[in-house]
């Protein structure tokens, strides 16, 4: 008979993942994930991340005048910011139990697929924890609650039903704006967790939804901690920071956006933004009213008078459908590529902007009713290792578990979304904020 010992199983687990990442099948369903940069080299406790956003200032139309300028103090004080980012971690932990093992053990080949399958739905885990923060303002929210009916919750904005699973462990927040102060029924110690999803209606059904009402907010269990006040709500949390918060705009500072459910910094990672709004925050667009494609070359347009050079804009699928549909026998595809690897690719409808062809690709990440225009070389997945990746420091990929007849296998990152250039990018809100499939 076949013996199946840790060692054996950490050669499968090698033969499935090489290098212990996600692999490329996986990627291909977040597009904004698999088309980032990824540098793996965030060592040290934070990194800085310098923006030059001013030119000297000491000019005047006469040497006296020039001269008298350029002996000012702050002639040179607001020529450079810096970015100190911090890293955010993430876990996904994933159980075979021993029966199960000892029973695929007779046929290899039932091993492999064993292993493939936990290790893949572990990983999906793991990268969707990352994806679904990629376009959100870094506070950890993933829902706001609409109405209750029963124990089930319509959510504000319904594509937003797509960052819940079953089982789904879940913490509650109500507050009297965004403050998220109270957590509801203790659920910080006692999650509620998930028992349907209608991701059509967007709904989520909760094992319990005792004291839980309209204008309260659900957050992945532990993804945050409770906020005291609106500076708290963004460094209380444990998930990346998104496009969101990075490209706020011009309403870095306030409490607002799409469904009023989103929380905008004035300062983030040691830099107030709220004195050049568009170049430590980028550029927003209210696109109440406009065409769907009108907003997103508008967007661009006001880029690229910041210097910028969008070359990439991302939809949710709903707005996505809706731009192809209003586009008709005017629509021209194209493909988007991953700057690493260029057999992921997404279908794209390419508009024109000032400063060149846009392609514009659906992503399911992205919260409804608002549109990423971005300059993708100025973005990066900076991350300490591959996010995520099989821990394996001990090198240990699969580890026995103490108390079971089980054993655990440990997915990981330590990472955050970097922008290099807010500026060279844009984000429009109320873009088609009644479209529906």
């Amino acid at each position: 008979m076949a013996v199946l010992d840790l060692s054996s199983a950490t050669s499968i687990v090698k033969f499935l993942y090489p290098d212990y990442t996600v692999p490329r099948e996986l990627r291909k369903t977040n597009p904004f994930y698999a088309m980032l940069a990824k540098k793996t080299n965030f060592v040290g406790k934070s990194v800085e991340v310098p923006l030059t956003i001013n030119t000297t200032q000491g000019g005047g139309a006469t040497f006296a005048t020039a001269k008298t300028a350029n002996e000012q103090s702050y002639a040179y004080s607001d020529m450079y910011k810096t970015f100190t980012l911090t890293r955010k971690s993430d876990y996904s932990l994933a159980t075979i139990g021993g029966e199960a093992m000892k029973a695929a053990v007779m046929d290899e080949g039932a091993m492999v697929d064993l292993f493939q399958d936990t290790i893949d739905l572990a990983m999906m885990t793991a990268m969707r924890s990352i994806a679904r923060n990629l376009f959100r303002d870094g506070c950890a929210w993933m829902g706001k609650v609409g109405s209750v009916s029963g124990s089930t919750i319509t959510l504000s904005t319904p594509s937003d039903a797509f960052n819940f699973d079953l089982g789904m462990r879940v913490t509650v927040f109500s507050s009297s704006s965004f403050l998220m102060d109270t957590v509801v029924n203790s659920t910080d110690t006692t999650p509620y967790y998930v028992t349907g999803v209608d991701r059509k209606a967007g709904t989520v059904t909760l094992n319990s939804v005792t004291s839980v009402s309209g204008g309260q907010y659900l957050c992945r269990a532990g993804d945050r901690t409770v906020s005291t006040t609106d500076a708290t709500v963004f460094t209380n949390s444990r998930v990346i920071t998104g496009a969101a918060q990075w490209i706020a705009g011009s309403q870095a500072g306030a409490v607002t956006g799409a469904n009023a459910g989103a929380q905008f910094q004035a300062g983030i990672y040691g830099v107030t933004r709220t004195s050049d709004k568009t170049s430590l925050a980028g550029n927003s667009l209210d696109c109440t009213g406009a065409a769907p494609d009108e907003a997103i070359i508008q967007l661009a347009s006001d880029i690229n008078a910041e210097g910028g050079r969008p070359d990439h804009a991302f939809l949710n699928p709903r707005e996505f459908a809706s731009l192809n549909k209003f586009l008709g026998s005017r629509v021209v595809y194209d493909r988007a590529v991953s700057i690493e690897d260029a057999e992921i690719g997404f279908q794209a409808i390419t508009l024109m902007g000032d400063a060149g062809p846009i392609k514009v690709v659906s992503d399911i990440n992205v919260p409804q009713s608002q549109i990423f225009c971005l300059q993708l070389d100025t973005w990066d997945l900076f991350s300490l290792n591959a996010a995520p990746h099989i821990l394996d420091y001990d090198t240990q990929q699969i580890l026995r578990v103490s108390d079971d007849d089980a054993y655990q296998i440990r997915i990981g990152s330590y990472a955050n979304l970097r922008c290099k250039a807010p500026a060279f990018n844009g984000r429009g809100y109320n873009y088609l904020a009644t479209s529906t499939f």
